[in-house]
């Protein structure tokens, strides 16, 4: 039963409210978790689409480890979906449920930054999520309210242990976990017995638990040896089944549970940090060795079957691949137990040690090296891909192992000895799409458009290479940004987009990379009059509002496909010279464009670049100032300060913030006349001029001509 807590309950709950996530903070035992589960009990009308509860214990302090975590534990709630990024995923289906959802991330173990704060929060589900980050370690510069949780006040302890309990609440420092503990053993003894007895003692809460460990069953005993030489992760009820047997597993959980050792945590069994400390200490010696052999046996042969349970037993293997007294081989199998669960941030040192203990097995070698230049370290994964090569004896194996060699490489900027590999794999079956890659980072954007375009030809229109084709229209596309092509690839981009949009396929990390291609701030349209390209603007704007629509039918109007796929037509139409139909596209989807996406993400920083530019139309250039800094800003961050793309934002902010009066416009102004290229200055010209029209007469025709290529030196 949870007592007390209401103000805290409150406070919590303003947090949620007002500011979409709150850190609970405080010591071990003072009941941050029972807060939590008390709150979304309260709480469960107000969050139908579901709560989502994900413990991060098992995880060491790295920032990016405890993020894989949190993705690790999500995808097993999820289902195991096949997605290669499960937050992104959790984000979409969080954001389209018309009410809000509750995250509690627990067992934060280490310290909360503001980045931090912000990764495991899923900021890019928007107001839909509403998320409790609980951990024991302090908060110092959290972007989100904190909740210090301290003792109990003396009410809510007697509440616990009755009006005679008050000296022993104190002693207690008045903490739940301690006072719940104490109030069991009040059943053999007087609040003063206790209080003389834990008073003597040099820690009074492993007394208390040491009152618990006397007389529990043999079976409850190895429960907690179990969770003490493990992770601290919970304890499935399937391994337990496997490691004491049906029976004796549920006693032995059931008697746990009486006697506040263990508690039910969605599905498995959690053991308080404080309890395993006291299970290492105070329980009779037993050979540790063998129990973690054994322990290993039921974690190796556990089957995959429901994932959450899968995922924490994943964890289990982690901990105990650690172990320096299990047999080599043991070892070996815990390892490609948590490799198998494929995510890379935590499959990573798993994969390096396995590299490091199958040094003469190609496959293995192979794996690492993918492994590790998925997970951003190349030289790693260049030495593995070369270990491989010449151990490869079957010519598919050999030929992957070269390609991870001739990426890594690349990805190091040693070309020059990536490109002997490429000219081996030029000829080889199933290489072209990565050779041609290769020359576009090599910058042959000539070689490598005219190799896509035969590839593409090559792979024909079949279901077969449906993909295939696929992948290399986007690998062109991103070519053709790079060439200068950007109308093709913008097309191009929306065509891929186009062939997914029906079920089965709209979820394929293809639809993904095509937004992030539509979405490229390189891709930005100047805005202006299209003059000869109006009828390709007028088919892509068609194609774009059929396609928004679709998306937004099928995945709902708040998802991010559909929600980029109206940025893109609104740029389409103010191209075609219609800012005041661009701007009642965005108007409709203002509210959640701006909610889903941070201000530095490119459908947002585009958008308000639109509607900069519908307000400077109709001659409100305070708004257009407020919409041109947003861009600029953005801009600034994607593709830096001398952008041709940055200057067109930042030359459009000097002009508003000129004509309405306000400071730094000059500032911002001479910026663009030191730096744009003689390649942008027509462009940005006529963007600025489209933009504000009539009203640029207040500036001298000088401005003007200093940004015209022909007059700049």
């Amino acid at each position: 039963m949870f007592i007390g807590r209401q103000a805290e309950l409150r406070t919590l709950h303003t947090a949620l409210l007002e500011g979409g996530a709150c850190v609970l903070a405080g010591p071990p035992g003072i009941g941050k978790t029972s807060l939590a589960a008390e709150y979304a009990e309260r709480n469960e009308s107000a969050h139908p689409a579901g709560v989502w509860r994900v413990s991060l214990a098992g995880s060491s302090a790295d920032a990016g480890e405890m993020a894989a975590t949190l993705a690790a534990g999500l995808r097993a709630q999820m289902g195991n979906p096949r997605v290669d990024d499960i937050v992104d995923a959790f984000a979409e289906r969080v954001a389209g449920e018309p009410e809000p959802s509750l995250l509690v991330v627990d067992d934060i173990p280490g310290e909360l930054t503001a980045a931090l704060v912000d990764r495991l929060s899923v900021p890019p589900a928007g107001r839909r999520l509403r998320t409790v980050l609980i951990t024991n370690w302090p908060v110092p510069d959290a972007s989100v309210t904190t909740l210090p949780l301290g003792p109990m006040t003396t009410d809510e302890a007697a509440g616990l242990l009755g009006e005679d309990g008050e000296e022993l609440a104190e002693l207690l420092g008045r903490r739940p976990l301690a006072l719940r503990l104490a109030a069991l053993s009040l059943r053999k003894q007087s609040p003063a017995e206790l209080a003389d007895r834990l008073a003597a003692a040099p820690a009074p809460v492993a007394e208390l638990l040491k009152d618990r460990f006397d007389g529990l069953g043999e079976a409850a005993c190895r429960v907690l040896r179990f969770s003490a030489l493990s992770s601290p992760a919970a304890l499935p009820p399937g391994l337990l089944r496997l490691l004491l047997g049906r029976p004796a597993a549920e006693e032995a959980v059931d008697e746990l549970h009486r006697e506040l050792l263990a508690v039910p945590a969605d599905g498995a069994w959690q053991v308080h940090a404080l309890v395993r400390d006291a299970a290492r200490r105070h329980l009779p010696p037993v050979d540790w060795t063998g129990l973690a052999r054994r322990m290993a046996d039921a974690v190796i042969d556990h089957p995959w079957s429901e994932p959450v349970e899968s995922s924490l037993v994943t964890r289990h293997a982690a901990r105990l691949a650690g172990r320096p007294d299990l047999p080599g081989a043991m070892v070996d199998r815990l390892h490609r137990r948590v490799v198998a669960l494929h995510e890379p941030a935590l499959a990573l040192p798993h994969h390096r040690e396995l590299a490091r203990r199958n040094f003469d097995d190609p496959a293995v070698l192979v794996a690492a090296a993918e492994c590790l230049r998925a997970g951003g370290e190349p030289a790693e994964a260049s030495e593995c891909a070369e270990q491989a090569v010449p151990l490869a004896t079957d010519p598919a194996l050999r030929s992957r192992a070269r390609l991870l060699l001739a990426e890594s490489l690349d990805d190091l900027g040693e070309a020059g000895r990536a490109d002997h590999l490429w000219t081996l794999l030029a000829s080889e079956d199933g290489t072209d799409l990565p050779f041609l890659r290769s020359r576009r980072l090599r910058g042959d954007h000539q070689e490598a458009r005219r190799g896509l375009a035969e590839l593409i030809d090559r792979l024909g229109i079949g279901s077969a290479a449906f993909h295939q084709v696929r992948a290399a229209q986007l690998e062109l596309a991103r070519t053709e940004i790079e060439d200068g092509a950007q109308a093709e690839a913008r097309r191009r981009a929306v065509r891929v987009i186009a062939a997914h949009a029906h079920p089965g396929l709209s979820g394929h990390a293809d639809v993904a990379e095509a937004v992030r291609v539509l979405l490229d701030p390189r891709l930005t349209p100047a805005l202006t009059d299209p003059k000869e390209d109006r009828p390709a603007w007028e088919e892509s704007a068609g194609e774009l509002r059929r396609l928004r629509d679709r998306y937004a039918a099928s995945h709902g109007p708040r998802h991010s496909l559909a929600l980029a796929l109206a940025v893109a037509r609104a740029e389409a139409l103010t191209a075609l010279g219609r800012p005041g139909d661009a701007r009642q596209e965005l108007e409709a989807v203002h509210d959640d464009l701006f909610d889903r996406f941070a201000r530095e993400h490119p459908a947002r920083f585009r958008a308000e670049l639109v509607l900069g530019v519908a307000a400077a139309r109709s001659g409100r250039n305070s708004d257009a100032a407020e919409h041109f800094a947003g861009a600029f800003h953005g801009f600034g961050v994607a593709l830096g300060a001398t952008h041709a793309n940055t200057l067109r934002a930042e030359l459009a902010l000097g002009v508003a913030l000129k004509l309405t009066g306000r400071r730094g416009a000059a500032r911002h102004m001479l910026h663009v006349l030191r730096h744009a290229p003689a390649s942008a200055g027509i462009g940005t010209e006529l963007f600025v001029q489209s933009a504000f029209g009539s009203g640029l007469s207040v500036f001298p025709s000088w401005l003007w001509r200093r940004l015209t290529p022909q007059n700049r030196e």
